[in-house]
């Protein structure tokens, strides 16, 4: 009895050949499995890093957050950086220039109404960015939006001052005189309240409500450019009397035209240095009649 234990024992430890094959297929699958999931892991994790690898292009910003709060601000300079860490976000920031324009109602000094657009070009001053963000948010959109909302109120507010110190018949000509007092008055609100960096401001052609006044303004303009025209040709008569005085005075008088024959002889001598070698013959200037002073240079070969 004792000895068919022994041997059901013994046969119990020897292995069928065929478990030994399934237990290899088994060994076999596992691995593969095992080499799947590593890959796996190992693509979800290059794609994790390089998404959360940002930088910032020519004309942005980026701004990013550690839980909700400012932690630095990257420009393009800075290279690439990553939000890989918990709680870390970025958020870009446009500081290109940009254009806003703004139909805005004004009145003169005499209190004629009228309507003009201002357009405005600035950009976010790269040296502030924090503060803007702080201000107006994270989202571009929300962000322009309550921007805008403020500089429209300003350039109504400047605009309406700028044209308050001209008359109605004033305007237009004064317009570039009224457009650099709305420029220089928005270069510190804008810097001030919406830490923008003023370019330029254009105004357009003001509308006047009432035809009258637009048409009379148009003439006393008119008017004006005439007035300065005939200045002009009244200056420009009086310098060629001058002119003609002078002349007459320097050819009556030998020791002046002796100053201006020298001047003459110093004019062909640098002709001459300059390669005048065109000139077939002699040179020849001759004062009054010809029995007056005569210069002969002649040419060289």
């Amino acid at each position: 009895m004792r000895d068919e234990q022994e041997m059901f024992f013994n046969s119990s430890l020897i292995l069928h050949p065929s478990s030994l094959f399934l237990g290899d297929i088994m060994s076999g699958k596992l691995s593969i499995v095992i080499g799947v999931l590593v890959v796996i892991i190992a693509l979800i994790t290059v794609i994790t890093i390089y998404s959360n690898i940002k930088y910032a292009q020519e004309g942005t910003a980026q701004v990013v957050t550690k839980w909700g709060a400012i932690e630095k601000v990257y420009t393009p300079q800075d290279g690439w950086f990553t939000t890989l860490a918990p709680g870390r976000k970025s958020y870009e920031v446009n500081i290109k220039s940009f254009t806003e324009k703004a139909p805005v109602r004004v009145t003169s000094k005499d209190n004629a109404a009228l309507q003009v657009e201002v357009a405005v070009t600035a950009f976010t001053d790269p040296t502030k960015i924090a503060d803007y963000v702080r201000k107006f948010g994270f989202s571009e959109e929300e962000r322009h939006k309550r921007r805008n909302e403020v500089l429209l109120g300003v350039v109504q507010t400047e605009a309406r001052n700028a044209f308050a110190e001209y008359g109605a018949y004033e305007i237009y000509a004064n317009q570039e005189q009224i457009q650099k007092r709305i420029l220089e008055s928005l270069k510190n609100q804008l810097g001030l309240q919406l830490f923008l960096t003023t370019e330029s401001v254009q105004i357009g052609n003001p509308d006047f409500l009432d035809d009258r006044i637009e048409a009379a303004a148009s003439g006393v303009v008119a008017n004006e450019k005439m007035k300065q025209a005939e200045e002009a040709r009244l200056e420009a008569a009086k310098i060629a009397a001058q002119t003609k005085q002078i002349e007459a005075q320097t050819y009556s008088s030998p020791a002046l035209l002796e100053i201006k024959r020298l001047e003459l002889l110093l004019e062909i001598e640098r002709a001459r240095a300059d390669g005048i070698k065109n000139h077939q013959g002699a040179l020849t200037i001759i004062y009054g009649s010809s029995s007056g002073i005569n210069v002969q240079v002649p040419t060289g070969k």
